[in-house]
This record gives C-alpha cells, sequence and structure tokens, in this order.
C-alpha cells in the first residue's frame, strides 16, 4: 500500500469523521440505541426509565470495576448459551423489585421473559446473537446501552469444516492431530450486526474474515482482550486528544481462508480471534509510513509493560521507504518480527 493511499476505514463512506461519531452514527441508524463514549459516566450507562419518576427517586446503573476491560473502552462480553455470570452493572434500591430481561441489540425487541434478578447474576440467552440488558422495576424499565452481550455457537457445532453453511475450514491441529485449544466458540453476524460497536474504536464489521463468502449469517471468532490491547494502544498514541485515524486490514481469518493468504502462518493467531492488523496514522499526516509502524510498535511495548497479560506478538510489516502496517496480538507469549 503506497504512502499516499492511505485512507482510514476506506470502508466506510464517512471518511473523515470522528471514529466514534462514525461508529455512533451507523448504529443508530439501524435502530439500536447506543452510548458510545470512553470511561462512560454512571448517569450513560442506561437510558432513561421509560416512566417518568422524581428525580430523588429514579434509580441510578453504575458499573462495576472491570466492566468496560482494562482500558475502560471495551463494550462487548461473550458468553455461551444459557451461562450464568454476573452483569457488570449494579442498580441503586432494593433488588427484590428489580427483574431483567434480553432485548435484541439491533431493534431493543424482547426476546425472553422477565427473570427476577439476585444481585448481579444473570442468565445468558440459549439462542446465539448480540443482546443489550433491560432492566424493569415498578417505576419504569432501563436499558443497559454501554454493554453488549454476545452470546457464541461452541466450537463442538462446527461439523466438519463448515457451521451452519458457512465455510470455517480446519485448524491445524485439526488436520495434524496435534494437541491445541481452540477457539471457545464463534460469534454469529448478520448484516444489521457488523454496525454493532464493539470497543470505542472497533466495531464488529472491523473483524469480518475476508474470505468472499457472501452468505448470512456469518460467524467470527473474536477474544476481547485484542480489543482492550487496540484501545490502549491507541491511548498511548494519544487518542484522548485527537483523532488517530485507523484502517483493520485483517481481524479473524477462518483457517479456509488463511491458508490462501500469502506468507501467513498455518497457525495464525487471526484463526483464534486474538489479533488484529492494522494502519494506523499515528502521527496525524494523512499516510501511514514506516515511522507510524515503529511508534505503534513503541506504544505496544508500553501497553505489554504495564499490563503483561496482554502481552502477546507484534510485527510490523513495511519498508523504511513506505508504507507499513502491525500486526498485535495477545497469544501470551512476547513475540516480535519484521517483514
Amino acid at each position: 500500500m503506497p504512502p499516499s493511499s492511505f485512507s482510514p476505514r476506506n470502508r466506510r463512506p464517512t471518511d473523515g469523521w470522528p471514529l466514534g461519531r462514525v461508529a455512533l452514527i451507523g448504529v443508530l441508524a439501524v435502530g439500536a440505541v447506543v452510548l458510545f463514549v470512553s470511561h462512560p459516566p454512571n448517569d450513560l450507562l442506561a437510558s432513561p426509565f421509560e416512566q417518568g419518576s422524581p428525580p430523588d427517586s429514579a434509580t441510578s446503573v453504575t458499573a462495576l470495576p472491570g466492566a468496560f476491560g482494562l482500558s475502560g473502552d471495551v463494550r462487548l462480553q461473550l458468553r455461551m448459551p444459557g451461562e450464568r455470570f454476573d452483569f457488570p452493572v449494579q442498580l441503586s434500591g432494593p433488588s427484590d423489585q428489580t427483574e431483567y430481561q434480553w432485548i435484541r441489540a439491533d431493534d431493543s425487541i424482547a426476546v425472553l421473559p422477565l427473570r427476577r434478578l439476585a444481585g448481579t447474576s444473570v442468565l445468558a440467552p440459549e439462542r446465539p446473537g448480540f443482546y443489550r440488558m433491560s432492566f424493569s422495576r415498578p417505576d419504569g424499565r432501563r436499558i443497559v446501552d454501554s454493554v453488549l452481550v454476545g452470546v457464541m455457537l461452541p466450537f463442538s457445532a462446527k461439523l466438519g469444516s463448515s457451521l451452519n453453511g458457512y465455510r470455517i475450514g480446519n485448524y491445524r491441529w485439526e488436520r495434524s492431530g496435534e494437541e491445541a485449544a481452540p477457539p471457545k466458540g464463534f460469534v454469529e453476524v448478520s448484516p444489521k450486526d457488523t454496525v454493532l460497536p464493539v470497543s470505542t474504536h472497533l466495531r464488529l464489521a472491523d473483524f469480518l474474515s475476508h474470505d468472499g463468502q457472501e452468505r448470512w449469517p456469518r460467524y467470527l471468532a473474536l477474544d476481547p482482550r485484542i480489543l482492550d490491547k487496540v484501545e490502549l494502544v491507541l491511548r498511548y498514541l494519544g487518542s484522548r486528544d485527537h483523532d488517530i485515524p485507523m484502517d483493520v486490514h485483517s481481524g479473524f481469518r477462518t483457517p479456509f481462508y488463511n491458508l490462501r493468504v500469502p506468507r501467513a502462518a498455518s497457525d495464525s493467531r487471526h484463526q483464534y480471534g486474538d489479533a488484529a492488523d492494522l494502519a494506523i496514522d499515528a502521527d496525524g499526516d494523512g499516510r501511514v509510513s514506516y515511522l507510524d509502524g515503529i511508534a505503534v510498535a513503541h506504544a505496544v511495548d508500553m501497553v505489554e509493560r504495564d499490563h503483561p497479560e496482554l502481552t502477546g506478538g507484534l510485527g510490523i510489516y513495511g519498508n523504511r521507504g513506505g508504507a507499513a502496517y502491525v500486526h498485535i496480538d495477545v497469544r501470551g507469549a512476547r513475540k516480535r518480527w519484521r517483514s
């Protein structure tokens, strides 16, 4: 990619707009209500109650520690069907008056009946898809906008090389018989889901495999830790002070597609959903150069120094006179390379 050709988010019709605004407008366009800000204040965690109540009696919603990852910018939680987990927010007032209900993320339509809330413990929906949480009390209903819950299909749902007609392929360890940990599951993505924000600067579309399959739904593996790491890298580069143009070259790759990518590792981390290839205009000069890659690499080192649980690989691709992009992953072991 020549330096002069860089166009952040070149697959979007809204190039040049602040990335947070782009994601927000895209979500509102399909009717989902998303409050899309970094470190959301407590009063932005949920939409107002549908039924009015005096300000001194209104229920407040507060985020529990770690609700939005280490960066404070992660919006996605992934769960297995029917899994019991602690939803990461807390409501004021007596819990015995609170019921919860799952609603579809794209249109806010309830998909399950009300259940009594016990503390913060909830049951994930049984069907794959993307959901938000609605809390109901005698004074009305409140929807938590800032937390997106994705219910996955388990890896065992893949039959041979396909999942519900979508070609995944086989992982190297499936072909060779060697022991390896598979992805926990796959996220089911519909066309409406692609605009859903999974973090402040990233959306689901950024992680779909570029394998040429035009059927829907499509499936991907995604580890929320890579969202956290990318957001922290952007933070170290100054994203809180100014816009940093970024394009995601590659997120998830099906093993089927990975076999066709030149020079791709046969057990590439992209297949496990914990890697991303990024072109980041770190200095904001409208082009992505090798020096931008060096700046991103330094930011990755700082993130791993401060958050060793996000340690992983870093590769810089390009040359000193031309464009560059970086590979970032959270494989759990430090690895560095240049190509």
